[in-house]
Formats: C-alpha cells, sequence, structure tokens
C-alpha cells in the first residue's frame, strides 16, 4: 500500500492548508511561524549560501519550528522575548519533524533554536550548516516576537538582537540581520511581498513530498486526539482492502487511500473534551462532532482534487439519505465514496479506546449487516467486507503496527523526558542526539 498525491498541487496550496489546520489549534503560533518563514526567506534572499530548494524546505521548517508547543504548556510563555526555559517544546517538535515530516535533515535546527551561541559553538555536533540554521531560526523568531508581540520597531529590535551579539547570537548571522530593513509591520510586508509567494511556488514539491505532509497533518492531530491517529491510520489501510477486493484501477485505489487518509482532518477543530468523551455523546455534543466534515473542507480550501476531496467529505453519507452533512442519496454516492465510509465504520469498531475494548467481529458483522438492511450501506460492499473481515482485520494489523509503533514510541520519549538539573545538562543531551533509532531505544 503506497499513497501517492499525484494530482496538481502546489507549494502554496500546501503551506495553506498546513495554516489552516494548525490555525484550529492556536492561531498565534500559526501566525509566527508565517512570520519567520518570511524573515528567514528576506535574511538568505542573495546570499548564495542555500540552493533554491533548501531555501524554500527552510521556509517550509520555520512555518512549522514551533510544532513541539502545541504539544506543551509553553505557548503564552514562549511568545516573549525573554525566555528562560522553553525545552519542551523545541524537544518534542525535533521529534515530531524528525519521524513524521519531509524535514527530518533539519530536525536538530528545531531541537536547537532556543541554544544560545555561546553554548551552541562549542560543541562539535551538529553541523556547521545545522549551527547556523538553528540560529538563523533564534534570530528570525526574535524579531518577530519584538516586533509583532511586543511592538518595538525595527530599530529598536535591531538594537535587541545586537546587544546580544556572541553571546546569544553569532555574530554572521547577526549580520544577515542587519541587511533587512523593515518599513511596516512584519504582517503587512508578508502579505503584501508576492516576490516572496512567487518564490515558494518556483521550486514546486515532488509527489512524495506532497504525499508526506499529507501525512504529517495526520500526526499533528495527536495534539487534539491520540485515538484519531490510529483511526485514520487504520480506516486507509482498510478502505485500500476493500478497493481491492472490488478490484478497483490502481488510479482509483489511490485516490481512495488519499481521500481516506485526510477524511478526519477537521477533527482537529473539535473540542478535546468531545473527542476524547469516554462514552455515547449527548445530541448537541455530536452536533458540534458533525461539524468535523464542515472543518475539513474548510481545511482543504478548495486546494485539494475534487475527487479526493469528495471522497473525504462523504464518509458520514448514508445511501437513504439521512447522513450528513448534506443528506446525499445512493445516486449521488460513488463506489470509493461508499467504501471509505464503510472502512471509517469497520475502524471505529475494532478501534479500542480507554474506555472500552474494541468490538468483537461477530458484533461488527451484525452492525454492518444490519446498516447494510435499512438502506444505509452499500450491500455488496457490505458482503464483501463482511466474508473477508478476518483476513482484512488481520492485513491491517500487520501493515500498520510499524508506523504505531514509532507514533507510541515517540509519545514515549516525550512522556519520560529525563528532568535536567541544568541548562549545560540539556545542551549535552541535545548535542548528542543523532540517530532516531537510538531515541527508540531510550529506556
Amino acid at each position: 500500500m503506497q499513497i501517492q498525491y499525484t494530482k496538481s498541487f502546489n507549494n502554496k496550496g500546501v503551506l495553506g492548508i498546513i495554516r489552516r489546520f494548525c490555525n484550529y489549534i492556536d492561531p498565534r503560533l500559526t501566525e509566527h511561524g508565517s512570520h519567520v518563514a518570511y524573515i528567514i526567506s528576506r535574511m538568505l534572499q542573495d546570499t548564495g549560501q542555500y540552493t533554491k530548494q533548501e531555501l524554500r524546505d527552510i521556509c517550509f521548517l520555520a512555518q512549522l519550528h514551533d510544532i513541539g508547543a502545541y504539544k506543551t504548556e509553553e505557548i503564552s510563555r514562549m511568545l516573549q522575548f525573554e525566555t528562560d526555559d522553553i525545552w519542551d517544546h523545541s524537544f518534542y517538535g525535533y521529534l515530531f519533524i524528525r519521524y513524521f515530516s519531509p524535514l527530518k535533515e533539519f530536525a536538530p535546527a528545531v531541537l536547537l533554536h532556543h541554544i544560545t551561541w555561546n553554548f551552541l559553538e562549542q560543541g562539535d555536533e551538529p553541523s556547521t550548516k545545522l549551527k547556523d540554521l538553528s540560529q538563523i531560526l533564534h534570530i528570525a523568531d526574535r524579531i518577530d516576537v519584538s516586533m509583532s508581540l511586543e511592538k518595538r520597531s525595527w530599530e529598536e529590535t535591531l538594537q535587541l538582537i545586537t546587544q546580544g551579539t556572541n553571546n546569544v547570537f553569532a555574530p554572521h548571522i547577526v549580520d544577515l540581520a542587519d541587511r533587512l530593513d523593515f518599513k511596516d509591520s512584519i504582517e503587512n510586508e508578508w502579505r503584501k511581498d508576492s516576490e516572496y509567494f512567487d518564490f515558494l511556488t518556483s521550486i514546486p514539491l515532488s509527489e512524495e513530498e506532497t504525499t508526506e505532509y499529507l501525512k504529517m497533518l495526520v500526526f499533528i492531530i495527536d495534539f487534539r486526539s491520540h485515538y484519531t491517529v490510529t483511526h485514520t491510520i487504520t480506516t486507509t489501510s482498510i478502505s485500500y482492502e476493500l478497493g481491492k477486493l472490488l478490484s478497483l484501477s490502481e488510479d482509483q485505489l489511490n485516490l481512495v487511500l488519499c481521500g481516506s487518509l485526510l477524511h478526519d482532518l477537521g477533527k482537529i477543530a473539535i473540542p478535546v473534551e468531545i473527542l476524547e468523551y469516554p462514552g455515547t455523546l449527548s445530541q448537541k455534543a455530536m452536533e458540534v462532532m458533525r461539524t468535523h466534515v464542515n472543518f475539513t473542507e474548510k481545511i482543504f480550501g478548495g486546494s485539494i482534487d475534487k475527487t479526493i476531496e469528495r471522497i473525504a467529505l462523504r464518509h458520514h453519507e448514508k445511501l437513504n439519505g439521512t447522513g450528513y452533512p448534506k443528506r446525499l442519496k445512493a445516486e449521488d454516492l460513488t463506489t470509493e465514496e461508499r467504501l471509505v465510509a464503510i472502512a471509517d465504520i469497520i475502524s471505529a469498531l475494532t478501534g479500542a479506546r480507554s474506555y472500552k475494548d474494541s468490538f468483537p467481529t461477530d458484533d461488527i458483522l451484525s452492525i454492518l449487516t444490519r446498516m447494510k438492511y435499512d438502506g444505509l450501506l452499500d450491500e455488496s460492499i457490505v458482503d464483501l467486507a463482511a466474508e473477508h473481515l478476518d483476513d482484512i482485520l488481520d492485513t491491517t494489523l500487520i501493515r500498520c503496527k510499524p508506523i504505531l509503533s514509532i507514533y507510541e514510541k515517540l509519545r514515549k520519549e516525550y512522556e519520560t523526558l529525563p528532568k535536567f538539573e541544568s541548562y549545560d545538562e540539556k545542551l549535552h543531551f541535545a548535542l548528542t542526539l543523532r540517530d532516531p533509532e537510538l531515541l527508540l531505544s531510550w529506556p
């Protein structure tokens, strides 16, 4: 099973989806990431230090550099110019970028983007290039905090940065900042700079990179609901197995994979207390839960291929018109849309929660059969699923185990993060993290 987003999708569209998606967690960090990416592009343009592709990737990294803060309680504290200790979000962000993004090679810069230069320059690790990138992130981060949040002028901000030279900031990176000259707010300059957006789209992402960014969003849902991540991964596998049983073409199978992968992105906007509620939701809470489909559509923003979009947005529609959000009927629903709706139900029934075990196979078959006879689900697909359910579930378990294992270990790495006594200890620990396999075996 290999998901590949093969449809037309430019960099601006990918960034737009990431921004809209993350905006539902905390818009402050989304805006901050966009500003930092823009500041870095201004710092590095015309320097010749990076290829255009590297600069594009660095801008994407900057958009995501504080992603670990979505998982921690550090957001308000970190959005200040003077910060004492914001280690947790840097560490989680490092793990996340390392395991679940196309930007793995730059992950150490996220880990170190608040480490001061007087500490950073002393060690042999990481490479000079990564040290510089961590400092570029650090300075751009501080520029935006100073100007956008603390409302200093560019002249006042540059003075603060310059005062930190040789101690907090590397002199040669301060020189890059000194080349800047912001006449307006970062927000206004960012939005008005058409050359910046032209640059972002001038080197398109490959199909593989686009796919990896879309997969990444599924794991960001963890900041709202751990269960939703596992549910999405298993739904995608079950959809694929059903598609093969229906003898769908390779192109159709890929559309199914992409649609099922993205089908629950809107749950990022649903309150945690509803997503993780231990039991049956009230009618009012269920009405809120159902809005996740509408939020998914807003996150897509018209950028996703229409066939994939419909597969993702119609997974709660029913053949007799009683589904949601549009109460569509059988004649409105394609085979691909119908099978993802069934895969979604099977995945939900097989998913264990903190308050319940997964349903036994016989119970799953009874529920599917009843829904078929009630005119809710496609009869032929239900019959195929019922005939092969054991094989489908066994294959899904085997297929999903490796990625879910890495995901669980990442969560464990963060939850068991050592409580260091000093900043020096943290720095030493950070600079000795090289191999992700080392992290996975770390007790």
